[in-house]
């Protein structure tokens, strides 16, 4: 456990909306031993402050500081207004696309808040995210544009087509927060065999702010919140806590439905790794069922056990570029989504590839021999100096 594992213990206990008597005895015991700064600081890295505040708030007054008492209400109300602004900015979005016949999907940010936590505060987000179609990515982004949103990239015709094929979704920048428009949950070079279609004919209507909009089915929902803890590696808690949570505000899930669905994709090793995770650290009530169902599969129990030993320890000196690849080769289970995942991270450019050096289209082919040799030439050589250094 790294040093501060006072704090983190306090961080894990405090990570759900109901507390069980283990943050009382903590509290009791070592009130005065707390480094608040520290447990305040990881709680907002790891983006779970809300769900802090909010317990902090039901611990007995004579273990928190007054300062601390009342700058967590403080907090909660300016979650609770920024959030909603967002919630806001999003209902806007999809009813202008909705408006040009461009179907919507949304997902993560405010209407998880909503479907696994109940309230919009206890939840932060930077972003707002939605599916689309692919055949409407151009005139669901021309649809942005003249809303003011805006990306960053300056590309030609095939560089955007390739950006395309490889990101899943685009970045826009205007009013309010960034806006994400997905047409798949994650890059190309994951490989990831999601059944698309399945996902849109599964998809539900929710109540949100007076509004009626499209959301994932329940089981597409618990599925997507592993495989982008999975695409990220895992490394905020907040994602770990986001399928806890879910998984407590829907006791009616169809398990059996999520293994078929998962089995087929290739999915199932990502979603046994998040629910272990969320298990391991912050009990989260996985039935039987499923607990039966992932104790089969042993590498994902040995990667579940690594990310929790690590998960706090945070070393800017790891500058190991083939961590990432060793994970996700890892997170499939499927020997054919490995091969396709070693074949796209070898030969998909990307954008900012684009960026370092100006091609015209006739000689985007070049892209493909720069990519090798600054991935696995360069960039290697880059970091094994500066690890000397």
């Amino acid at each position: 456990m790294p040093h501060n594992s006072l704090e983190i213990s306090i961080i894990l206990a405090s990570c759900r909306l109901e507390l069980d008597n283990s943050l009382d005895s903590i509290f009791k015991k070592n009130s005065n031993n707390i480094n608040w700064e520290i447990l305040i600081q990881t709680g907002y890295e790891h983006g779970v402050n809300s769900l802090l505040c909010n317990s902090l708030l039901k611990v007995k007054t004579e273990y928190i500081p007054e300062q601390i008492y009342h700058a967590s209400i403080a907090h909660l109300k300016q979650q609770q207004e920024t959030n909603q602004q967002l919630s806001d900015q999003l209902v806007y979005i999809l009813n202008v696309l909705k408006d040009k016949n461009i179907d919507t999907i949304s997902f993560k940010g405010p209407t998880l808040a909503i479907s696994a936590y109940k309230q919009l505060k206890f939840r932060s987000f930077r972003d707002l995210d939605f599916l689309i179609h692919e055949s409407d990515i151009q005139q669901c982004l021309d649809t942005l544009r003249e809303l003011g949103y805006v990306h960053n990239w300056d590309l030609t015709p095939r560089q955007w087509q390739e950006f395309i094929n490889y990101a899943g979704e685009d970045i826009l920048f205007g009013e309010g927060v960034p806006i994400e428009p997905h047409w798949a949950f994650a890059p190309s070079t994951l490989a990831l065999n999601i059944d698309y279609e399945g996902i849109w004919k599964r998809a539900i209507h929710i109540e949100f702010n007076g509004q009626s909009l499209r959301s994932l089915s329940t089981e597409d929902n618990l599925i997507i919140l592993c495989v982008h803890g999975c695409k990220e590696e895992w490394t905020k808690l907040k994602w770990v806590v986001d399928v806890s949570e879910f998984i407590r505000s829907h006791p009616e899930m169809d398990w059996e439905l999520i293994f078929r669905l998962t089995t087929s994709q290739g999915l199932a090793r990502i979603v046994n790794i998040g629910l272990a995770l969320s298990h391991k650290l912050v009990q989260a009530p996985i039935p039987n069922i499923a607990l039966e169902w992932m104790s089969k599969d042993k590498f994902a129990a040995k990667w579940t056990e690594q990310l929790a030993d690590n998960f706090f320890i945070t070393n800017n000196t790891d500058l190991d570029i083939w961590k990432p690849g060793k994970f996700h080769w890892s997170m499939r289970e499927r020997l054919i989504d490995r091969l396709r995942y070693f074949f796209q991270t070898i030969s998909q450019p990307r954008v900012q590839y684009f960026a370092d050096i100006k091609l015209p289209d006739k000689l985007f082919f070049l892209y493909w021999p720069y990519k090798l040799l600054h991935d696995f030439i360069v960039l290697p050589v880059w970091i094994f100096i500066k690890k000397f250094r």
